[in-house]
Order: C-alpha cells, then sequence, then structure tokens
C-alpha cells in the first residue's frame, strides 16, 4: 500500500517538473519573438548633412569678428524616417547650429557648437564641436580703391597701359587691429584672365596690406567696375631700302627715295630687341625711266605698320 502511494506520488512529481520546463521554455520562446518584433519596430536611420550654416550670436554693433568656419557637418538620427527626412531636406529644416559668442572676450575663443530646435525623436551631433573665432572692437575707416593687375596677367608681346576702377574710395569695416594694417583696397582682376585686349568687368573688392596680403573685412560697396587697357608692345625702327635685279642697260643709276622712312614693329619683347631697322628690296629690272613702286614691308614674326611703302626710283641715263 505504502509503495503504491510512494510510485503514485513520484510520477506526479514528474509530470509536474516536466510541464514545468514545458512552460519556461514557452515562455523564453513568446519573449525572444517579442523582442526580436520590437526590434524590427525601432529600427534607427541616421543621414550626414555637409555645409550646414554655424549661426553665430555676437554684438555685432560692437564687435567684428573673423578666423572661423562659416558651416560644419552634422550628424543626425532617429527612428522616425518622416521626421529625419524633414531635417534632411533644407527647405522643411528647423533645427540650427548655433555658436553663442554672447560672453566672448576680445581675442581668439573657442566656442562650442550647438544644435537647437531639433523636434522630438531625432538627435544631432556636429562635427567639429567647437569652432574657433577672433573678436575685437568693431572699427570703420574709408581707404582709396586701387585696380591691381599681376605682371603674368598680361599676354607676351603686351604691356599694360591704364587701370580704371568704378570708384576711387570705399568703407572698410573690420576689427581694430585689422584695419590698423590695411594699405589700400584692390579691384583685382581674377586669376584665370590673361590680357591680350582691353578688359572691363565688375570685380570683387578686398582690403590688402602693404605686402598684400588680404586681410578679413566688411567692404562697402562690396564690388566695383575695372577697366584694363593694353596694348601692344612695340618700337620704331628705319626702313631700309635694298635694290635687287639688274640695272638696264641704258642706265647708269638709280637713285630712291621713300615716302615713308620709319615704321613702328610690333611683337614680343625678344623679337623686338633683335629687331634694328626693316628691309625692303625693290627690283629694279624693269625700271627704265623715272617712277614710283608700292613694295610690302615684313620682320619675320613681328607686326609691321604701315604694312607697305611707296618708293620714288629716279633713272639716271648713261
Amino acid at each position: 500500500m505504502f509503495k503504491r502511494i510512494f510510485t503514485k506520488r513520484l510520477w506526479l512529481a514528474l509530470v509536474s517538473i516536466f510541464f514545468a520546463i514545458l512552460l519556461f521554455l514557452t515562455a523564453n520562446s513568446v519573449n525572444y519573438s517579442s523582442r526580436n518584433h520590437t526590434s524590427g519596430l525601432l529600427q534607427t536611420y541616421s543621414h550626414t548633412l555637409e555645409n550646414v550654416p554655424i549661426d553665430i550670436k555676437y554684438d555685432s554693433d560692437k564687435y567684428f569678428i573673423s578666423g572661423y568656419s562659416y558651416d560644419t557637418e552634422v550628424y543626425l538620427t532617429s527612428t522616425n524616417r518622416v521626421k529625419l527626412d524633414s531635417e534632411i531636406n533644407n527647405d522643411t529644416r528647423h533645427f540650427k547650429v548655433v555658436a553663442d559668442l554672447s560672453n566672448a572676450r576680445e581675442g581668439t575663443n573657442r566656442v562650442p557648437l550647438e544644435v537647437k530646435d531639433l523636434p522630438s525623436g531625432v538627435s544631432a551631433e556636429s562635427s567639429p564641436t567647437t569652432i574657433t573665432v577672433n573678436v575685437g572692437k568693431k572699427k570703420t575707416k574709408t581707404f582709396r580703391v586701387e585696380g591691381k593687375i599681376s605682371a603674368n596677367q598680361i599676354a607676351d608681346g603686351y604691356r599694360l597701359a591704364k587701370v580704371s576702377t568704378g570708384v576711387s574710395e570705399v568703407e572698410v569695416t573690420s576689427d581694430e587691429a585689422t584695419i590698423n594694417q590695411i594699405d589700400h583696397v584692390a579691384a583685382i582682376l581674377p586669376e584665370e584672365e590673361i590680357l591680350s585686349k582691353d578688359y572691363s568687368s565688375t570685380v570683387t573688392l578686398q582690403a590688402v596690406s602693404e605686402s598684400g596680403k588680404i586681410l578679413p573685412s566688411i567692404i562697402n560697396p562690396t564690388k566695383t567696375d575695372l577697366d584694363v587697357d593694353v596694348e601692344e608692345l612695340s618700337k620704331q625702327v628705319p626702313i631700309v631700302v635694298e635694290l635687287t635685279g639688274q640695272l638696264s642697260s641704258n642706265l647708269s643709276d638709280i637713285r630712291y627715295e621713300l615716302q615713308t622712312k620709319e615704321a613702328v614693329v610690333y611683337g614680343k619683347q625678344a623679337e623686338l630687341d633683335k629687331t634694328a631697322y626693316v628691309k625692303v628690296k625693290v627690283n629694279i629690272s624693269d625700271v627704265t625711266k623715272d617712277t614710283t613702286k608700292t613694295v610690302s614691308l615684313s620682320a619675320g614674326d613681328l607686326k609691321v605698320s604701315p604694312d607697305k611703302v611707296t618708293v620714288k626710283l629716279t633713272a639716271k641715263k648713261k
């Protein structure tokens, strides 16, 4: 009797343990499935924005700032794709990157970048996280304007004849230390321009030191007209006549007289330096009496003006 009761209780205990293990495994399986499902719903999206402008807060009436980055990179993350896309799009964007210089002092300041006005569910991080800004007391002064053309911007064979600008003076605003370094304001010919003809266009003005270093500033007006006249390199040389051909048998001599005794040659400086005169050849084989001939002038690679000359020939009979 006792043995039967013991066997029955053992069997019930084993069954209980079996169901307990089964329930535990089932619960774990459901929990694992639930976690996977939740993870799928909370997928995180990300995007990196470049060239995001930095909004710098400072007292613009009192200070002038320079030497800082105008934009930064922002890394956005969100589990809401719609919100993320809204912040990616410049037209629908809410957030801004701010550098607060309200408590900055004169000199070089390192300022943290803060991403503000982010919608809920979106996080952001800027790179870099700080910027360096030079702060100085604001000052405005009037400076003269000069046209600036580098020697290597004049084509070979040409020289600078005249430079003029649309304005002669402008107002320049910067910090006191920089204002003291400014020598003048330059209307600079764009570096890609190589002039072999006159130039006329609008160019940006830049404040420069005596050594030509461009200095940070605000210029009013910011642009002006720049007119540059160039002319070909030239040289005035004598015209030398060379008589060629056979003298007629009934003549003892032929004398010549040039209507124009000098010519102007144009070209590269090296060629001009080698040219002392322009030679014109006049064929006298068909000359039997006084006559005039018009002949062409040439001087190798140089251009000659005039390009033709009249020669008066006087025949002397035997």
